[in-house]
């Protein structure tokens, strides 16, 4: 496996931010993915994770956490993705596993995402961790983009 460090990104610049628009647009499309003027908001607002590669700290995956304002004692999953060449190397494993023991130490109570139910890595890896499928959610991302709803209790 490769030598993979889990990195918070608390502080940013031009470059990081033009990186991570490219990979959001490489791994969820540009109708799906944040851009430029988000990414900077969830930085400072939520928290954004990601997996890099070692030498050279090439992202190998990104995971965007934001808290429910209604209940704060809740979290909601916006995007992970691990990219394409680095799939199948347990990276997703020891990304969501470091992102999870933070929501758990900051006593989140549950912890929400939703994914493509065709998406089946996807699905066993929050299996995995105890992730239960709660609902869909129509329409979630426009007319026909329908998402399972996964809770995971902490």
């Amino acid at each position: 496996m490769e030598r993979i460090t889990i990195r918070h990104i608390e502080d940013f610049d031009f470059k990081l931010i033009k990186t991570l628009c490219e990979l959001e647009i490489e791994n969820l499309g540009n109708e799906a993915s944040v851009n430029q003027w988000v990414i900077p908001v969830l930085i400072r607002y939520g928290m954004v994770y990601v997996a890099e590669k070692l030498p050279g700290n090439e992202i190998a995956g990104v995971c965007q956490v934001i808290r429910s304002y209604n209940d704060p004692s809740n979290a909601f999953i916006h995007s992970f993705y691990i990219r394409p060449g680095f799939r199948g190397m347990k990276i997703g494993k020891l990304l969501l596993k470091e992102v999870i023991n933070k929501l758990r130490s900051d006593d989140l109570k549950k912890v929400h995402l939703t994914v493509d139910s065709e998406n089946i890595s996807a699905v066993a890896l929050y299996s995995f961790f105890g992730f239960k499928r709660s609902g869909i959610r129509k329409d979630e991302y426009g007319r026909g983009v329908n998402r399972d709803l996964y809770i995971l209790t902490l």
